[in-house]
Formats: C-alpha cells, sequence, structure tokens
C-alpha cells in the first residue's frame, strides 16, 4: 500500500500556498531592501553591463533566479521593474519548490518543511537572499519528496531524474551533500520501502560527482574556505569549545532563530518517549557536526546576515523529522492552527526587521541628494574611516547599490558613492573621472549602457562626513 503524505484536510497544504504568495509580495514591498543589498546589487549591474547570466565561482542554479530580470534587460524595462522582478525571482522559485512538492509530489509535510525552512530560521536572510544555498536546500526538499513519492525507484526515468538532480544539488551550493547525507539516512532510518541498492546508488552517485567536481571544477573562493578549515582546524585544537562563534550564535539563537533550539528540544523529547535512539542519535550528530563545521571554518563569524543562510540547514535536521515523525503519526484537526499561528508570527518579525535594511537605503539616498546640493557634484568619495560601516555593513557593495539607487528616478539622475580606506590604485580614476570607481575595478563610464546609467565624467568629489 502506497505511504499518504497529504494532511487529511486540505487547508493546511492551501494555508502553505498562502505563506508562499505572503513571501511573494513581501519581496515585491522590500524589494530595494533585497536588491540594493551587495551582490544582488553588483550581480544587476554586471547583468546590465554585459547583458549574460552572472554565475558565480560555478554555482550554475543561479540562472533560474537571473532569468526573469535578465530578461527585463533584454527587453530594456525600467530599472526599477528589473530590480522588481529580481527581488521576486526568488520566491517564486520557493513557491515553485512548494508547489512541486505539495501538488506533483503530494507530499503536504515537506511542504511544510520547506515553509519552515524559508519563515522560521530566516530572519536577515530574507534580506540578503542572493546564497545559493537557500535554493539549493529547496531543491534539495525537492529530491527527497521524489524519493518518498517513488520509494522504489524502479522504473528507469526515475533512476534518469536521480542521476541528473545529484549535480544540480552539487553545483547548486557546496554544503549542500551535508543535509541531503542527512535526509538519505533518515529515510533508510525510518521508511523500510527506501532499504533498497537503488537508495543506496543515488548516495554513491552523489559521493562520485562530489570527487570529480573537487578535481575538475574546483574555484578560487571554495578552494580558499576548504584551506582556511583545515587550518583553524589544527590551530585552534583542542579549544573548538572556545570560538567566539560559538557564542554568538547561542546569543542569536534565543534572540533571532528561536524555532531551531525549541523544535530541537520538542523532536529530542518526543524521539526520547519513543526509545528511537538512533534516529535521535543521527538528528544531534547532524546538528552538531555542521555547527562544529561552521563555526571551526568561520569562528568569528563577523557578518551575522552572512553566517544565517549556513545555519538553515539546521531547520532540515529538525522540521523534517518534526513533520514526518510527529505531525504525520498524531494527525489531528487542530495542526492547522498551529502552523498559521507559526507562520504569521514568523512573517511579521521578518517585516518587522526591514528597519535596519530601510535605514540603510534611506542613509545612502539622503547623503547623495545632500551632497548632490552641496557640490553640484555626481561621483563622490568617503574614506572608509569616516563611513557608518554598521549601517553599510559591507562597504564594497556602495558603488553598485548608490548607482542602482539614483537611477531608479531616470539614467538622468545617476550618482554613485564609493567608500575606499584610501585611494590607492584607484587614486588617478578618482582624480581624473571617466570611470565609475569601484574596490574591484575601475570601469570606463563609455562601457556603460547609457539607457539605464549616465555617469558623470567629472572627477570623484572627496567627501569628509
Amino acid at each position: 500500500m502506497e505511504a499518504s503524505y497529504q494532511f487529511p484536510s486540505s487547508w493546511p497544504r492551501r494555508l502553505g500556498h498562502v505563506a508562499m504568495a505572503a513571501l511573494l509580495v513581501m519581496s515585491l514591498w522590500l524589494y530595494q531592501e533585497r536588491t540594493l543589498l551587495l551582490d544582488i546589487a553588483y550581480q544587476t549591474f554586471l547583468m546590465i553591463t554585459e547583458g549574460k547570466p552572472q554565475v558565480m565561482v560555478n554555482r550554475f542554479g543561479v540562472v533560474l533566479i537571473q532569468a526573469l530580470p535578465l530578461a527585463g534587460i533584454k527587453l530594456g524595462l525600467p530599472l526599477k521593474v528589473v530590480l522588481l522582478l529580481y527581488s521576486a525571482s526568488f520566491q517564486l522559485l520557493f513557491w515553485a519548490f512548494y508547489t512541486l512538492i505539495v501538488r506533483v509530489l503530494r507530499n503536504d509535510y515537506l511542504g511544510w518543511a520547506l515553509v519552515f525552512l524559508y519563515t522560521l530560521i530566516v530572519y536577515d536572510a530574507f534580506y540578503w537572499a542572493p546564497s545559493e544555498q537557500q535554493q539549493a536546500l529547496g531543491l534539495l526538499l525537492v529530491v527527497f519528496a521524489f524519493a518518498l513519492r517513488y520509494p522504489a525507484l524502479d522504473r528507469p526515468w526515475m533512476m534518469v531524474i536521480m542521476a541528473v538532480a545529484m549535480p544540480a544539488l552539487a553545483y547548486y551550493h557546496p554544503l549542500v551533500f551535508i543535509p541531503f547525507f542527512f535526509l538519505w539516512a533518515y529515510g533508510a532510518l525510518t521508511l523500510p520501502e527506501l532499504r533498497h541498492w537503488r537508495y543506496g546508488a543515488v548516495v554513491g552517485w552523489m559521493v562520485l560527482v562530489l570527487i570529480l567536481k573537487s578535481i575538475f571544477s574546483g574555484n578560487w573562493y571554495d578552494d580558499n574556505k576548504y584551506d582556511t578549515f583545515f587550518k583553524n582546524l589544527i590551530e585552534f585544537f583542542p579549544n573548538y569549545l572556545q570560538l567566539p562563534s560559538n557564542a554568538k550564535f547561542l546569543v542569536h539563537s534565543l534572540q533571532y532563530w528561536y524555532f531551531f533550539p525549541l523544535m530541537l528540544l520538542v523532536v529530542s523529547g518526543y524521539l526520547t518517549w519513543r526509545r528511537r535512539w538512533w534516529l535521535l542519535g543521527l538528528i544531534w550528530v547532524f546538528c552538531l557536526g555542521h555547527l562544529a563545521l561552521l563555526h571551526i571554518g568561520s569562528p568569528n563569524a563577523s557578518y551575522r546576515f552572512y553566517a544565517e543562510v549556513n545555519y538553515m540547514p539546521l531547520m532540515i535536521y529538525v522540521g523534517v523529522p518534526f513533520m514526518l515523525d510527529i505531525v504525520k503519526r498524531h494527525t489531528h484537526r487542530y495542526w492547522i492552527w498551529l502552523l498559521m499561528g507559526l507562520t504569521v508570527f514568523r512573517l511579521a518579525v521578518i517585516a518587522q526587521h526591514r528597519k535596519p535594511f530601510t535605514g540603510r537605503i534611506e542613509w545612502l539616498a539622503s547623503h547623495l541628494q545632500q551632497w548632490r546640493s552641496e557640490t553640484g557634484a555626481r561621483n563622490f568619495y568617503l574614506p572608509l574611516s569616516h563611513a557608518p560601516t554598521d549601517t553599510l555593513l559591507m562597504t564594497w557593495g556602495v558603488p553598485y547599490e548608490t548607482l542602482l539607487l539614483s537611477s531608479l528616478e531616470s539614467p538622468d539622475s545617476t550618482a554613485t558613492l564609493v567608500v575606499l580606506p584610501e585611494p590607492g590604485a584607484h587614486a588617478e580614476a578618482l582624480q581624473n573621472g571617466g570611470f565609475l570607481v569601484t574596490e574591484f575595478k575601475d570601469w570606463p563610464v563609455d562601457s556603460l549602457r547609457v539607457d539605464y546609467f549616465k555617469v558623470d565624467t567629472r572627477p570623484y568629489s572627496y567627501m569628509e562626513k
């Protein structure tokens, strides 16, 4: 008999669609806070300037996200529309994942595990959206839902899908293999119908893909991360518990990501009551092991918004067992009220958290306007020592953010700000003009698309505050 992974009522499924729709609406409402921030601003600039997708360090899944804004650029749509499309693309993809899981693969419980993933442990990550890990985790839940929908994997087309899915996951984000192995081990421990050679062969294929990827498709960014991890592994031995990132995680878990420890306690208590020691051990090994890998690799965790996406797999380690081992096994009509309460609460928390991201946009806009009024110039250089780094976060993105922000009204209103410790190699471009100066590269003004940006060719004005 085929196992059912659907709620007795369709209301929880509909509520999940409402949650994903709400995230989409929020992405349109808060599009400036999301797109005028670091990577997305940079990638938008590159897509406009180069006219092609921006795949960074071999993470090819990003083309799904960039398809809509790139199409808008090709069609010459206004910059505001391009940014709206970019912001919405993330939530549209997540909603598509949810729809595949609950409608095509008929798994309401994993659908809600996906809703948990994008709400219960997300705080900064809604605003700093570009990490491919967010997208890879959603695809991973789709793949696991496929395994539960067709547990025998006894048709050639099923194995073909799995064969394609493994490299797709591996090339989406380098850390997705960790929650993949968790889900595959979880399936083998809890579902007898998955204990066959084809299910194991999928794991073997993933291991082979990871090895081949490491040998033939390495990149400087991931290699540097691996080198840093192994260096820290030796340097901090055996004092791993004293790493600053441990204390930061504990504090942030109580302040922002509280549903992770709460759900971990609930699941642990339930599995202890049911004496399911192997599953309990699996969850704790992956939770603690994941934290150890992250904290050794980044012992200071300087930027919470950057660290948060790396903690998102923790919600898979607890959210999937919560839905499949507790909610599924104890069907009750009141579950929908719990799901609704969790969703509404977290959506409100995420929306309320817009203030620091709105604040940085307002700072950039007001200072550009003030400086233009005072100097008549449109290009500005601010020394790093005078910049409010707590407001701006990472300053390397400021030239792209201000370029896009000022050009929203019209290409004729383009203005730029660059924040640098000192002029250094950019001194000539700053003094002579004719360039869009950024930390990475000085772009000749005549190489930019004038239908989106009309950058002033005059020298940069030095600002002290």
